[in-house]
């Protein structure tokens, strides 16, 4: 989960923004996870891959237009590798606990050994009054289909 703001300035110690893809082309709400890391059912310590730097942005297209932009590291450095084949990332806008609009990201496969960009954009339902009153994004749990890879 994480709270929705304007774009954060740009500063030396920071990366710039990744989503929006183009910030002139409309107000945006913007927001930044961390990480999200697969494990094997029952093994907690030992992550099989994960989705690192995770930004997300919601922006305003033209009247009753929206898009959702994704971006983020695959990380491959980890046990295996994994992707989104039985359930995609689903992206939950929310005004307070309430979903308003929800966004499905069927990322590709994260590579052992790798630690590439994963984007995705689509356009996304949610009307002008929503859009001014979300505050957060919410990730529920997914699963994901990963392969082991032993060396």
């Amino acid at each position: 989960m994480c709270l929705l703001g304007p774009m954060p300035p740009r500063t030396p110690g920071r990366s710039d923004p990744q989503v929006p893809s183009d910030a002139g082309r409309g107000d945006s709400k913007y927001g930044r996870i961390p990480f999200v890391y697969f494990y094997r059912e029952g093994l907690k310590a030992d992550p099989t891959f994960g989705l690192l730097d995770i930004e997300i942005a919601i922006q305003r297209r033209g009247s009753d237009a929206f898009q959702f932009e994704i971006y983020c590291i695959g990380d491959g450095y980890q046990s295996g590798h994994g992707s989104s084949k039985p359930q995609p990332l689903a992206v939950e806008f929310r005004i307070g606990a309430r979903t308003v609009a929800k966004a499905d990201w069927p990322y590709p496969i994260v590579l052992n050994g790798h630690m590439d960009a994963l984007t995705f954009s689509a356009p996304i339902a949610i009307t002008d009054g929503d859009f001014e009153k979300i505050d957060s994004a919410f990730l529920p749990s997914v699963g994901a289909e990963a392969t082991i890879c032993l060396e």
